[in-house]
């Protein structure tokens, strides 16, 4: 508690617009004319861009200046606007700090059901915010498919600087090239509440959310244990990002605390190409003997499961009369023959919900503790798994 007697102190944005409104007072910043940048009145008065951003809005709810989307807040009360064809009055428009944007590749394909991963991650993320008045913005930076690291890099790189230039009110990052472009996410997270989702990246300190990767392959692998598999095989790519090594690790983990002597490990890497260079080493494991090939299969992607269920029948092979087979993100619940896919679950509105929740702890404490999110992931068993022979 203070003293007696002590005022209470003002928050550093409380006095920032208390600063700026005298300057418009006293016509320092006319009416009509545009403020300075975020960041030019930062360096000014020596403050952080989210506390100018801050008095900004109370600026503007004082009705001493108004926004528009994209452009720096003008001095004076938002005019009146017309709709052009009604001649009623509009609606008035977002501030681009009400705005939350998703910068994620908006992918899908014909095998996908019920939306698109990140169309679900969207809508979890539009629900909450919309309670808050708040609305989010998605920006793709795939352009219609997954380019090469050099491709992604440049996309995400020109969003990020947007989403700074423009004053929005949070980010939440899917980071493709997460090897690129550290040192502007950093800029970003010490300037706008970041969010990154499913990939941490190395040096950079913002919440994250993601998914259990390691408990659900884990628990995946322990089901199949006991439908009776011994030689089950475990297929992934080589990415050194957590969610690819913690799936790896929670095949490991199971396979060997399994109590049998006879289990076998196996790990088969899958290049990001699927052509036949991509399966010569699975073609010389499932062409194994009988008895010694194996008789299960976990997949880290649902689209690993399909294209390794492609390669099976190509090799005379059945699912899951020879082979039972497992996926993981449920964005394929069915293969293309119509057979249920064994896959773990993500939450994909909850992913959404829950960056936006830390994006609004952060918004109210920008120095509050970097906090990590993981969801359980729902195991849903289907026709592609069924008990080894």
């Amino acid at each position: 508690m203070l003293p007696p007697g002590q005022p209470a102190p003002v928050r550093a944005s409380q006095r920032v617009a208390g600063i700026l409104a005298e300057r418009i007072a006293s016509g320092l910043y006319a009416a009509g004319e545009q403020l300075p940048t975020e960041r030019a009145l930062a360096e000014d008065l020596h403050v952080h861009r989210r506390v100018v951003r801050t008095a900004i809005d109370q600026l503007e709810r004082d009705g001493l200046v108004f926004q528009r989307p994209h452009c720096r807040p003008t001095v004076g009360a938002r005019p009146q606007e017309q709709d052009v064809d009604t001649g009623t009055k509009a609606p008035p428009r977002l501030s681009a700090s009400n705005l939350v944007a998703l910068i994620m590749w908006h992918g899908g394909g014909p095998l996908e059901h019920a939306g698109t991963s990140q169309q679900r991650i969207f809508w979890g993320m539009n629900q909450s915010l919309a309670e808050t008045g708040r609305h989010a913005v998605f920006l793709d930076i795939g352009g219609g498919r997954i380019g090469t690291e050099e491709e992604n890099a440049a996309r995400e790189a020109a969003h990020l600087r947007y989403v700074l230039d423009n004053g929005f009110g949070g980010v939440i990052f899917y980071p493709y090239a997460y090897r690129s472009n550290r040192e502007l996410v950093k800029e970003v997270n010490r300037n706008i509440p970041l969010v990154l989702l499913d990939r941490k990246l190395a040096g950079v300190e913002a919440d994250f959310v993601g998914v259990e990767n390691h408990d659900s392959i884990f628990e995946m692998t322990r089901q199949l244990l006991s439908q009776g598999h011994r030689r089950i095989a475990y297929l992934t790519n080589c990415e050194p990002i957590h969610s690819v090594q913690d799936r790896i690790q929670g095949y490991v983990h199971a396979i060997r605390q399994a109590d049998s002597f006879d289990t076998v490990e196996t790990i088969l890497t899958i290049p990001p190409f699927y052509d036949d260079r991509a399966w010569g080493v699975v073609d010389a494991v499932f062409k194994l003997p009988e008895g010694q090939r194996p008789t299960a299969a976990v997949c880290f992607t649902d689209y690993t499961a399909v294209g390794l269920v492609e390669r099976l029948e190509y090799l005379g092979l059945s699912v899951p009369g020879d082979v039972a087979v497992t996926g993981f993100d449920d964005i394929v619940p069915a293969l293309p023959g119509g057979m249920g896919l064994t896959t773990a679950a993500q939450p994909y509105e909850d992913i959404g919900s829950k960056a936006v929740e830390l994006l609004l702890r952060r918004m109210e404490d920008f120095s509050a503790p970097v906090e990590s999110v993981e969801l359980p992931a729902r195991l849903a068993f289907r026709e592609s798994s069924a008990g080894s022979r």
